[in-house]
């Protein structure tokens, strides 16, 4: 079994390139044989199992799958006043990337633009020695078989690939390369200076967003600390009020304590005192003492103090061991003048 394959698959090689693609195998494809002058007389047929079984015409199609109507291959009626075939010579480093290099020596090989053509590539020779590289370029131009492809659109079918068997070897063109490879290069060098642009725009935001959260989580860590000291810094300011206060009254009224100090100190002993006040550096004295006459004395005698006299009477106890005095005296905050 295995040799008759063999022997087999080598007939087969001898046939012409176009008529082993008609007979060959494969998956089923749609084959449309249709003139771009008649659109309307497109002949639609089946290609599957190495034959080809007619459908009809393009406008009585039966129901066809998804599949065959997304791969038709266009067979040209009248291929020799469309399809335009001429040989070129390229570098042989093109071959790596030829459809590239003639898209790119489009211009100069043909009157047309890369746009407004579709075109195919065969390899006639290598020329290792020169470097060169001899090939049939075949040039269809898209406008005229424009209405053709309408055609087969309003109809469900979507042609992938223009097929010329009546040349020397099968010409065949692929129409999903509707740009050119350097068109579709700059439009994915656009794209890429699109999105560099755009990454330039939204980085400064995006590190300004970044360093304003990582300043608010900061600002929470810090919260607590930042209230403690506020409310230090409140107390520290009532205090200092406070004290301010304190200093305006003491320089108007004089220091209470201060004098008391003094009078404490320029009693005599067994003296002592039963009330206390102070009002505009004046202080009165309520007390008892075994020597009431002796204090008037004391306190004159006393650099401290100026003007000593009785505010009432003088009167006995009712132990009858000490006076009852009541002494206005003014007290000098600042020593003697």
């Amino acid at each position: 079994m295995e040799l008759f394959r063999w022997y087999g698959a080598m007939l087969g090689s001898l046939l012409p390139a176009w008529l082993r693609a008609m007979m060959g195998g494969g998956a089923p494809a749609l084959v449309v044989t249709a003139d771009p002058a008649a659109p309307g007389r497109a002949m639609v047929a089946l290609r599957a199992r190495g034959g080809l079984r007619d459908l009809g015409p393009l406008g009585a199609l039966p129901s066809l799958s998804p599949a065959l109507r997304r791969a038709v291959t266009l067979i040209l009626a009248a291929p020799a006043r469309l399809i335009l075939t001429t040989t070129i010579t390229l570098p042989l480093a093109a071959e790596r990337h030829l459809a590239t290099a003639v898209a790119f020596e489009m211009d100069r090989l043909t009157p047309f633009d890369p746009e407004e053509i579709w075109f195919g590539t065969e390899i006639l020779r290598r020329d290792r020695a020169a470097g060169l590289l001899a090939l049939r370029l075949a040039v269809l131009p898209r406008q005229s078989v424009a209405p053709l492809l309408d055609a087969l659109a309003a109809a469900g079918l979507h042609a992938t690939r223009i097929e010329d068997p009546t040349r020397d070897g099968m010409t065949a063109l692929t129409l999903d390369h509707a740009a050119p490879p350097a068109r579709r290069l700059d439009r994915v060098l656009a794209t890429l200076c699109g999105l560099l642009a755009l990454a330039c725009l939204i980085t400064p935001l995006a590190r300004q967003q970044s360093a304003l959260a990582a300043l608010a989580a900061q600002h929470s860590a810090l919260a607590p600390r930042l209230h403690e000291a506020e409310v230090l810094r409140a107390r520290l300011a009532a205090a200092s009020q406070g004290a301010a206060t304190l200093a305006r009254e003491q320089a108007r009224e004089g220091d209470a304590l201060a004098a008391l100090a003094a009078i404490t100190t320029a009693l005599p002993d067994r003296s002592f005192l039963t009330d206390f006040s102070f009002r505009h550096g004046v202080a009165t004295l309520d007390g008892e003492s075994p020597n009431a006459a002796g204090l008037v004395a004391a306190l004159s005698a006393d650099h401290r103090f100026a003007d000593p006299a009785f505010a009432a009477p003088v009167t006995r106890a009712l132990n009858e061991h000490a006076d009852i005095f009541s002494i206005r005296v003014k007290v000098r905050q600042h020593g003697p003048r």
